[in-house]
């Protein structure tokens, strides 16, 4: 009879055996999982990181921006020129001459912040960030800059303000945009005719009672907002046969509500016109008595006059607490 003892001894090798190859075998499972978890966690953050780098979104470069009771209103419009889709989270503000800063996280939550290849995120007019800056006033200097999802940070650059304030301090702190020069028949009840279809090209009105629509832009390089008075006047002044006789116009400013209708008929209706820093308005000039003085009386070029003339803007009001006063010899018309 065989060795019970011995038999043992090999049933009990066998079951070491195989404890150790089981053992062996969840190591070199665990191994192969736990490095399949890491090499899964490396692409995903080499990806990320890709994706990281491979953003590339741009804000306007205008510095367009309001201060009110400590609130900076920022305009921008950001393009995605990247590959990849960007989710802006928030906007930040930092007041240089304060020291102190805001952000506002809003954008993280806006549908329209996760701007795919190509998209644009308009945040101008009504859809302006309002970031509020502790002691932030109209006259600090300010850093702005959008953060996306992944990290990169978007500054708000300002290139082109510090062109025109550079041009603004030698010639004038008002700039005008010669694209949106336009003019509008002015009826018997005071309305503009042409005020559906945006009027007709400001460079060739014809010879009979108009209005001039400008639209104006204030630079002054300490951002101060410019108000407009009722002497402020588009004078117009025409060749003749005689270089000696020169003939002349001038069409004082009026007001002209949103549906195309002058607003300011009698002595003393006008309201002052306001420019806010860096931001466009349209400005009516349409009257040829100065509103302060009389009523309002429509205007045209003038009897026999046609051809070409030269157009002066004078500009009378205030900036900040300041007088203000400016002339813009800046366009022709020919008068048809």
């Amino acid at each position: 009879m065989e060795n019970p003892k011995g038999f043992s001894s090999i049933v009990g090798v066998i079951f070491m055996v195989l404890i150790v190859i089981f053992l062996a075998t969840s190591v070199f499972l665990y191994s192969l999982n736990q490095n399949t978890l890491y090499n899964g966690s490396v692409r995903e953050r080499n990806q990320n990181e890709a994706d990281r780098r491979n953003e590339n979104v741009v804000a306007s470069t205008f510095w367009n921006f309001s201060v009110s009771s400590n609130i900076v209103s920022v305009q921008a419009q950001m393009t995605n020129l990247g590959s990849v889709a960007v989710q802006i989270v928030n906007v930040w503000v930092f007041d240089a001459s304060k020291q102190t800063y805001g952000f506002n996280n809003s954008l993280a939550t806006m549908s329209a912040a996760a701007l795919n290849p190509g998209e644009v995120l308009d945040l101008t007019g009504a859809k302006a960030m309002n970031v509020s800056v502790p002691g932030a006033s109209s006259a600090d200097d300010f850093n702005v800059w959008f953060v996306t999802e992944r990290g990169n940070s978007v500054a708000l650059t300002r290139p082109q303000e510090i062109v025109q304030s550079d041009v603004a301090t030698g010639i004038g702190k008002i700039g005008m945009d010669f694209d949106a020069f336009v003019y509008y028949h002015v009826n018997s009840s005071y309305a503009l005719t042409e005020w559906e279809t945006g009027g007709l090209s400001g460079f060739y009105p014809p010879n009979v009672n108009i209005a001039f629509r400008l639209t104006l832009t204030n630079f002054d390089p300490d951002r101060r907002p410019i108000n407009l008075t009722s002497h402020s006047a588009l004078w117009a002044l025409f060749k003749t046969s005689n270089p000696n006789q020169p003939q002349s116009q001038w069409w004082h400013i009026c007001n002209v509500n949103s549906t195309g209708w002058i607003t300011s008929k009698t002595q003393g209706s006008f309201v002052n016109v306001t420019l806010p820093y860096n931001t466009p308005v349209k400005v009516y000039f349409g009257t040829a008595k100065d509103l302060a003085l009389a009523d309002f009386e429509a205007t045209r070029p003038g009897v026999n006059i046609a051809g070409c003339g030269a157009i002066n803007l004078m500009l009378l009001g205030s900036v900040g607490t300041s007088g203000f006063g400016q002339n813009i010899p800046y366009v022709s018309i020919y008068v048809t």
